[in-house]
């Protein structure tokens, strides 16, 4: 019988102490004997038929003993591990040998992560609203209109809406930066690129499309220069000075289809015969779009708000799991074998241990997104709804079979899985969890004066935010296309 002594240590780690008796060990010492005895051959000595003194001899004490030891150790951790009721969640971590007389082991277990949500039940912060605009809905018709446009020749300088036609080379020289290292030089070539010159947007370089107008197609190269200002630019390009040389072979002119109910029946959309069906149309979808881009920002605030108010505790072997499915995910399953892995990494030209770097941050924060979302469902006694996942199989399936019954029993094999189902019931308590939160987030907040002081700073915290969700969702108008 083993002799344990435990002691709780920070991040999640807990030391076991383990005093092996030592008839055991002796025991362990004899196998591991008949077990060398068996591998090499001793002179005068048939396999495994060699005593304790020859098999020392010839291998060395040391070996026997840590033979032994490798034999006995996973073992002895396991009983403790059970006798303890420590709930271990990753391979034993530092594990020392205290002493051979009497034999004592000491390791450290990585074990169940611990979370306290706080006063979760008290958090509040309002949802943001976002309504569609009529100038969003005009964009949207606007792109509808231009997916038909004719491009017709003109021979005129450049304009606002315009397309042109041209080579185009870029070239920024090298530049040395704050750091004292070397920003390299650029330079890029395209040949007969033709794209539109609007406002608002970026043609080929940030900030080229306005000293696009007023130039002509010409025989002759012209060149524009200017310093790259823009704030959507990377460091090692922002502030340095970029010289375009254009080649304008054409300029054309964008000509828009009438707006009429003509038009809109020619796009041959169901249900949509009229512009003011269109109009109602579009509106419908920049609403969804915008709506499921407020929710999920939203979902993600009071996510961090739920962070922000609990402690968490956690082993690193979490964080590092996190991380490998990361690169699984990244690598497209490559790093499934080791010389899949060397090739995606090879193909990227960073080192494995660089990619584990840039990962991390993001590994840690989904992880202790992943925890408190896990107690909040533990706390709320969210449950997994059998049925819900046995309708979303079965909708898996009818969508690869369109209900050709001779395709069902193997698509079923194909998709009816343990780890599918697993999947499922993971991402439906995720939701239901989510959803919990919100509902406790948007409850009206009491006029009682702990309310108002513990509610202050997220509202603060919030208004910012808030505004820029309003002024993104104009980027919608651009992805909308006819229902």
């Amino acid at each position: 019988m083993v002799t344990i002594t435990t002691e709780r240590l920070p991040d999640s780690l807990v030391s076991l102490e383990i005093e092996v008796e030592p008839e055991r060990v002796e025991k362990s010492v004899e196998r591991a004997v008949k077990k060398i005895s068996q591998q090499v051959k001793i002179k005068g000595f048939r396999p495994g038929k060699a005593p304790r003194k020859a098999v020392e001899a010839f291998v060395g004490e040391e070996q026997v003993f840590a033979t032994a030891i490798d034999d006995l150790l996973p073992v002895v951790m396991e009983e403790a591990v059970t006798e303890e009721g420590i709930d271990i969640v990753g391979p034993a971590e530092d594990v020392d040998l205290k002493s051979r007389e009497p034999l004592v082991i000491v390791a450290k277990m990585p074990v169940s992560p611990t979370v306290d949500l706080g006063s979760y039940q008290s958090l509040r912060a309002p949802k943001n609203e976002v309504s569609v605009t009529a100038e969003q809905v005009d964009e949207a018709i606007l792109n509808v209109q231009r997916r038909f446009a004719v491009l017709e020749p003109v021979e005129r300088a450049v304009e606002w809406n315009d397309f042109i036609r041209a080579d185009v080379r870029i070239e920024i020289p090298e530049r040395v930066n704050e750091s004292g290292t070397n920003d390299e030089a650029i330079d890029q070539s395209e040949e007969d690129s033709e794209f539109p010159v609007r406002e608002n947007e970026i043609a080929l370089m940030p900030g080229l499309a306005e000293r696009l107008i007023g130039l002509e197609a010409s025989e002759t190269t012209q060149t524009v220069e200017y310093e790259l200002e823009a704030p959507e630019l990377p460091d090692t390009i922002r502030g340095r000075l970029a010289k375009i040389s254009i080649d304008i072979k054409e300029v054309k002119n964008e000509i828009l289809p009438d707006l009429d109910d003509d038009f809109v029946v020619s796009l041959d959309e169901e249900g949509i015969n009229t512009v003011s069906e269109l109009q109602q149309s579009l509106e419908k979808q920049l609403q969804e779009n915008i709506d499921a881009r407020v929710q999920a920002d939203y979902r993600e605030e009071i996510l961090d708000l739920l962070l922000a108010s609990s402690t968490l505790e956690y082993p690193n072997v979490m964080v590092e799991r996190a991380i490998d499915q990361m690169i699984d995910r990244e690598s497209n399953h490559a790093s499934h074998t080791e010389e899949g892995k060397q090739q995606w990494l090879e193909s990227i030209g960073q080192s494995e241990s660089e990619v584990r770097d840039s990962l991390r941050d993001n590994a840690v924060l989904s992880l202790r997104r992943e925890l408190v979302l896990s107690e909040l469902s533990t706390a709320e006694s969210i449950e997994v709804d059998a049925e819900a996942i046995d309708e979303q199989v079965d909708a898996a399936i009818e969508s690869i079979t369109q209900g050709q019954e001779a395709l069902e029993v193997q698509a079923r094999q194909l998709i009816d899985t343990p780890d599918y189902r697993r999947t499922l019931a993971s991402q439906q308590v995720i939701d239901a969890s989510l959803r919990k939160l919100e509902d406790i987030c948007t409850q009206e907040i009491d006029d009682g004066p702990d309310d108002e002081e513990s509610s202050e700073p997220v509202s603060k915290s919030r208004r910012g935010s808030r505004r820029k969700k309003a002024d993104s969702a104009d980027e919608t108008a651009d992805e909308t296309e006819v229902e």
